[in-house]
């Protein structure tokens, strides 16, 4: 009984952290990183991601943003670009059966342009 409760916790303690693991990140053929774990899709280009290091400004709070200056919407996915030699988010979102796009800094968290249909 005692073999088998620890055999039991050993393969839990393996597979549940591999199973969440692999659902929260993946990468892709071209290695771009895709989570969904945000609950919307997160893709981050690893040269990108390299070149400007950690943001102040996350997918997560960029989605925020947008959420903010446009509610109703529903966050689609959020993709690290560039704009201008900076990071900026650009989100793409759901509003009155619409999809539109729109950057957000990825520096200061300010909506640089978009929020039009696409």
């Amino acid at each position: 009984m005692r073999r088998s409760l620890l055999i039991a916790i050993t393969v839990a303690g393996v597979v549940v952290p591999l199973s969440a693991g692999t659902a929260l990140a993946v990468a892709d053929d071209s290695g771009r990183q895709r989570n969904t774990a945000a609950g919307f899709e997160i893709e981050i280009d690893p040269e990108l991601d390299a070149r400007f290091g950690p943001r102040p400004v996350n997918a997560v709070q960029a989605a925020a943003v947008v959420t903010r200056r446009f509610p109703g919407a529903r966050v689609l996915e959020a993709e690290l670009d560039e704009r201008s030699g900076g990071p900026i988010w650009e989100v793409e979102f759901a509003l009155d059966g619409d999809e539109r796009k729109v950057d957000v800094d990825a520096v200061t968290g300010a909506i640089l342009g978009g929020g039009g249909d696409d």
